[in-house]
């Protein structure tokens, strides 16, 4: 369902309410106010998309990388009890190699559902984007022509998104406009996810503009996002414009929207805003001087609030011998690709920290990280090397053995399987408990990508598109 975003006349509304606590009957309530105050009347199916990156075993890795469930509960609530709203229905992908609908499990969005159906009055559901068919869209952007988006999506009447407000380790930020990540399968997700990201993010704002947004900003995630440190900011962020949206809830992180590189690539390819100055504020909140105000409550900008921004200065944090070498992506260029493998190894590392704790890694193997094409030569000293990416090189001596992982670009989940025995910790890939609990999910998931026609689609899609070529 492709809008033309930069048609809308008039300056955006963002409508900000107050509320400290995840209760599910006031969020309700408010996203009812929202929905009537900003002039959303949701009508026919309605798409909703939450952010689920990654959720599993909350007590070990935590509770805020994701929309939290009674926030999606209350979001699910007030649409369906809307009287010309046909059905509802939620999808997401979560991070790459990992099954959505074991992040849904973890986070409590299965249970949530079977809380709130006796209270909807119109049927609510839930969906994996991974394992539903998909339709063929024209998308005509810099990076993607076309993509196969779910179904559920590109047939629904209305979208709905629900963001959480996050730090990012590359993107600065999570917002609505970056949630657009999540509608693609990792067929389609993984491709130019690396120094184009921000094209290709502002490439599906094409067909994944929502209707209308409720930002999970009631607890902020600061540091990685997908294992984020929690900070209380008590909002609720509602609006019909994703930039709009998205620019106040950068100001609240203390960051212009030209500071936020995927705003910044959408504002420069026409979508508007184009200055925060153009928003306006409505509700709790109606002033600059007082956002900044709340803002306060995230301080301070320490070491916590840029947890895990750079890999270095975490090692060394952390007293550890490992070591990290980042070279731009070609040699005779200086430009570091910031949003492909190395997002990938930031995702990985921290993964390791809640896993082991900070003090395993003074105690790891002192092995040796290349990204890129690094120019200096490396004297491994007997240690391992581990070169991730494509366009990784060094000259490297006296190595152990060197380990390269080929992909562009190189995911967490990559090196989990990859090497994460390899460093001198534990790893949750060879825990027996995660293990099992990844089998099941994916047996499940191939299950149902079975009955729903998925494995077909996909298979036909390769006959027509990829075997015929090569023929």
């Amino acid at each position: 369902m492709k809008k033309d975003a930069m048609t809308y006349p008039g300056k955006p509304e963002v409508y900000i309410k107050l509320c400290d606590t995840y209760d599910r009957r006031r969020l309700t309530e408010i996203i009812g106010q929202g929905m009537e105050t900003l002039g959303y009347v949701p009508k026919g199916n309605i798409y909703v998309k939450p952010n689920v990156v990654f959720a599993y075993n909350t007590k070990t890795f935590g509770t805020h990388a994701f929309t939290q469930p009674e926030f999606v509960g209350a979001s699910l609530l007030a649409l369906s009890n809307c009287k010309d709203v046909k059905r509802v229905d939620m999808g997401e992908n979560s991070a790459m190699g990992f099954p959505t609908r074991l992040c849904y499990k973890h986070a409590g969005y299965y249970d949530q559902l079977n809380e709130i159906r006796n209270e909807a009055l119109h049927p609510v559901g839930m969906f994996c984007i991974d394992e539903e068919p998909r339709d063929k869209i024209f998308v005509g952007g810099t990076v993607h022509d076309t993509l196969r988006l779910p179904k559920k999506m590109t047939r629904a009447d209305s979208m709905v998104y629900l963001p959480k407000l996050k730090s990012h380790c590359v993107s600065q930020m999570t917002g609505a406009v970056k949630l657009n990540i999540g509608i693609c399968s990792d067929d389609e997700r993984s491709i130019r996810h690396d120094f184009l990201l921000n094209e290709k993010i502002v490439d599906l704002l094409n067909p994944g503009y929502p209707d209308f947004i409720v930002m999970d900003a009631i607890d902020v995630g600061v540091g990685n996002e997908a294992f984020p440190s929690p900070r209380k900011l008590g909002l609720v962020i509602m609006g019909t414009n994703p930039l709009a949206v998205d620019m106040v809830g950068a100001r609240l992180l203390g960051l212009s929207y030209d500071e936020v590189p995927y705003l910044k690539a959408a504002v420069a390819r026409g979508f508007t805003p184009t200055s925060i100055d153009d928003v306006i504020l409505s509700g709790d909140i109606t002033s600059w001087e007082d956002l900044d105000a709340r803002a306060a409550m995230l301080f301070p900008y320490d070491e916590e609030f840029y947890r895990w921004q750079d890999v270095s200065t975490e090692l060394e944090r952390m007293n550890s011998p490992m070591r990290f070498m980042w070279g731009p992506c070609r040699s005779g260029h200086h430009n570091h690709c910031k949003t492909g493998c190395v997002m990938g190894l930031k995702m990985f590392l921290s993964a390791m920290e809640k896993f082991n704790g900070s003090d395993a890694f003074a105690t790891a193997k002192p092995v040796v990280f290349v990204i890129g094409n690094y120019e200096t030569p490396i004297d491994a000293n007997g240690h391992e090397v581990f070169m991730l990416g494509s366009c990784s090189q060094a000259t490297v001596t006296h190595a152990k053995k060197i380990t390269r992982i080929d992909k562009c670009f190189t995911t967490a989940s990559d090196m989990n399987l990859s090497i994460g025995h390899k460093i001198g910790m534990k790893c949750v890939t060879r825990d027996a408990g995660f293990m099992s609990d990844l089998i099941t999910a994916i047996v499940q998931a191939s299950f149902r990508k079975l009955m729903s026609g998925r494995y077909f689609q996909d298979i036909w899609h390769f006959i027509n598109h990829g075997l015929l070529k090569r023929i």
